[in-house]
């Protein structure tokens, strides 16, 4: 996968997203491709655990602001402002592609104004 490669995926992936096409999900994703919200969380695995979700049907825009993309290894960095209530978050994204172009494992790095970067002390 190149950056053009990567970039088609992003678009096809935000459509989806924006149209909450579950129908795409697996001409985006594996059979069992894990996606994580989070490293830390535990992955959705397969088309009907993704595709659930993508049940938010809030408006947003979307800005890819970089692709690094290195043969079946991606990072895209994204800067996603929902409206209703407005929330902007800037979102890394680690994709892990199969031959066939679609992603085997999605990983998640979100973060937003306010959000702490490290642990919370304990009280």
């Amino acid at each position: 996968m190149n950056t053009k490669d990567v970039r088609r995926w992003v678009d096809r992936y935000e459509r989806a997203w924006r149209e909450q096409d579950s129908a795409t999900v697996a001409r985006l994703f594996t059979e069992q491709a894990h996606y994580l919200n989070s490293p830390y969380e535990v992955p959705l695995i397969g088309h009907e655990a993704i595709a659930a979700e993508w049940n938010d049907p809030r408006p947003f825009t979307m800005a890819v602001e970089s692709i690094t993309a290195d043969a079946s290894h991606a990072v895209v960095r994204v800067k996603v402002l929902y409206s209703e209530p407005e929330q902007e978050y800037v979102d890394l994204w680690e994709l892990d592609f199969a031959e066939d172009g679609r992603v085997e494992r999605f990983v998640e790095w979100a973060y937003w104004p306010g959000k702490p970067f490290t642990p919370s002390s304990p009280d």
